[in-house]
């Protein structure tokens, strides 16, 4: 059966009739759909496990914010204030005593910023065990549609609308700095920001650079050309675009060049115009110009948190900004390569941190 949102109680009564009897709902959040079911449950807990064709991964448990305390030892308490409710998923050690199901040490809890799950939440006042409205490792499913037509045995869909976001971040605050394990709608720097030093990220993981000037020829190809040479590909990737419509064109001959004398190469790069989905994938977004900052922002104005003009990146200076030497001579491609440099070699050590443990 699908429904639509509504405020009403009769809405809110369906789906805890159906939670309270051991079925399953699927909810639209702030970022995908989802599965649910009463965390307390163990056997609806099972049922969904089978369906969703995993063995004994955690869920995700969604329960009021007010009772985070009553599950789990709290800590990093800024990022819970800070971020709950919103796009991310944080882990906590479980308190003594509490039985959920699939859950030994640790916990993840998640409060979407949805009214009507808020709302649900304090009306249960249980836990509700939460996963992706998909078969294990495949897409996530984007609408009600999809998942009623896909999953007979759920027994409540209810329509949100077409969701094409991304999944919460999850983030383990059991450690010291916290640790990032799953990259996700909240930005690394946002969390970083909040938190006052840098985070760590899964060995899994890597930090994604993108860097922007106008056409993609010569400066931000020379920057990340140049960022390869400093830093391990496992831990990070590394991109360049345009903001003007300049597709396909390879780096000018001096860039080559001054990368190549760097250690690198950037003969096989085709120029790329900006776009949301590549200000998606960053989690640093460093320009050359100020006007690029204003490009980046018309787009993607959420991408402010870590978005940089590449010579302020953790420096106490504004607005210097790298001249362009398109059209100059190779001279000036060097010095424009040096003005860089120092800039590059930061952001490298910078990266690297977030990978060293201890």
């Amino acid at each position: 059966m699908i429904i639509k949102i509504k405020k009403t109680s009769e809405f809110f009564n369906k789906i805890i009739d159906v939670l309270k009897t051991g079925g399953i709902i699927a909810l639209p959040t702030d970022t995908v759909y989802g599965f649910a079911v009463d965390g307390s449950d163990f056997d609806a807990a099972e049922k969904l496990a089978e369906i969703k064709g995993r063995d004994d991964k955690p869920f995700t448990f969604f329960l009021p914010k007010n009772k985070i305390d009553k599950y789990t030892i709290l800590t990093k308490r800024k990022i819970i204030e800070y971020f709950i409710p919103g796009p991310l998923t944080i882990i906590l050690k479980k308190r003594a005593g509490v039985s959920l199901p699939y859950i030994t040490e640790k916990i993840g809890i998640r409060i979407p910023q949805v009214d009507f799950i808020i709302k649900l939440l304090s009306l249960y006042n249980k836990p509700l065990a939460v996963t992706s409205a998909n078969l294990s490792s495949r897409d996530t499913l984007k609408s009600a549609y999809e998942i009623a037509e896909r999953f007979s045995d759920i027994n409540l869909v209810i329509n949100g609308g077409n969701l094409l976001s991304r999944p919460s971040t999850v983030l383990d605050l059991t450690t010291t700095p916290p640790v990032v394990k799953r990259k996700g709608v909240t930005s690394i720097l946002e969390i970083e920001k909040v938190y006052g030093r840098n985070i760590r990220m899964d060995n899994f993981l890597k930090f994604n650079v993108l860097f922007v000037c106008s056409g993609n020829t010569c400066r931000s190809p020379m920057a990340a050309g140049i960022l390869k040479t400093l830093i391990s590909e496992r831990n990070c990737e590394v991109q360049s675009a345009g903001t003007l419509m300049m597709n396909g064109m390879t780096p000018s001959p001096n860039a080559q060049n001054i990368v190549q004398q760097y250690g690198g190469s950037i003969t096989q790069q085709l120029s790329q115009s900006l776009t949301r989905e590549l200000l998606e994938w960053a989690d640093l977004v460093l320009v050359m110009e100020y006007r690029h900052y204003i490009a980046v922002l018309d787009i993607l104005p959420r991408a402010a948190v870590k978005t940089f003009l590449l010579k302020e990146y953790k420096r106490r200076v504004k607005y210097n900004e790298i001249s362009d030497p398109v059209g100059l001579d190779i001279d000036f491609y060097y010095k424009t390569a040096k003005d860089m440099l120092s800039s590059l070699k930061l952001i490298a050590r910078d990266i690297e941190r977030r990978f060293e443990k201890g």
